[in-house]
């Protein structure tokens, strides 16, 4: 009786959910470093358990519409142990309620409050009301720049007057999120995506066949900031060139690798500001 293959080791952290949460830390850290502020184990306990409940959520929901024959590893790992993984989403979510409670100010909840109603138009335009899908604004863009702004709303909250210098780290990071996710739709090409008349896939054909080039050209206006922008953004900006022209690597010579390990690149292809982390210490 021939054994089922095992999980490669790298794709554990994309089925336990853990690789998106782990990103956002990285990138509210550069944020931080962005405008000089210091963010305590709370602000990032937060972050993470936030993240982790609303990419688990969507997986979810993914998975119900897929039905029985899902197409992804981390959708058929979200069909299995649903108690487990309820019981773990509602562990963390009430976790997240005692953290905000102690530690958001009021212009953090206001802006959490702006970024929970982008996220339920996410929800609602992908799995409730897909007739109110916009073929002009894709769901990838849409989670790339709510992403974005989840990362940073902390930072800007507790250090509100240095938004000019986080304007661009963001609008770049977005971008860069953007990108990834559509990247992702255009190497797993999902039957929900393929089927749907408003896809990324069927609407912007032509973005989705350049999208390596769209890569290079985000990978060198970045770069390009960098060298013209302020001392405190440049971090930033490099990390979003570097991730930007390696996507458009990877998406060039992608009939070499697998879609799951595609996939995790990803994500984790955007991880560049521990490089930059590690030589400034």
């Amino acid at each position: 009786m021939q054994s089922e293959p095992r999980t490669p080791w790298w794709l554990w952290p994309n089925l336990l959910n853990i690789d998106s949460p782990l990103l956002a830390l990285i990138w509210q850290e550069q944020f931080a470093r962005v405008v000089g502020v210091s963010l305590g184990w709370s602000d990032r306990a937060l972050l993470f358990f936030c993240t982790w409940i609303v990419y688990y959520a969507d997986r979810t929901m993914d998975a119900a519409e897929l039905g029985e024959k899902t197409e992804t590893a981390r959708h058929a790992i979200q069909r299995g142990r649903r108690d487990v993984w309820l019981g773990v989403s509602i562990g963390l979510l009430l976790l997240a309620l005692g953290l905000a409670t102690v530690t958001l100010n009021a212009r953090a909840w206001i802006g959490g409050g702006v970024l929970l109603g982008l996220t339920a138009v996410h929800f609602g335009v992908t799995h409730w009301w897909p007739s109110l899908r916009c073929r002009f604004w894709p769901k990838e863009w849409h989670v790339g720049l709510v992403f974005s702004l989840g990362c940073a709303l902390q930072v800007w909250s507790v250090a509100p007057s240095n938004w000019s210098s986080l304007l661009l780290p963001v609008l770049g990071f977005g971008a860069l999120c953007a990108l990834s996710c559509s990247h992702i739709t255009k190497w797993e090409q999902l039957a929900l995506d393929q089927n749907d008349p408003d896809s990324l896939l069927n609407s912007h054909p032509v973005f989705v066949r350049h999208l390596s080039w769209f890569g290079i050209a985000l990978g060198l206006l970045a770069l390009t900031a960098a060298v013209f922008g302020q001392a405190a953004e440049q971090h930033a900006m490099v990390a979003v060139g570097l991730s930007a022209l390696g996507l458009a690597w990877l998406d060039d010579r992608r009939e070499k690798y697998s879609t799951e390990y595609l996939r995790i690149m990803a994500d984790f292809g955007l991880y560049t500001p521990l490089l930059l982390f590690a030589f400034s210490g």
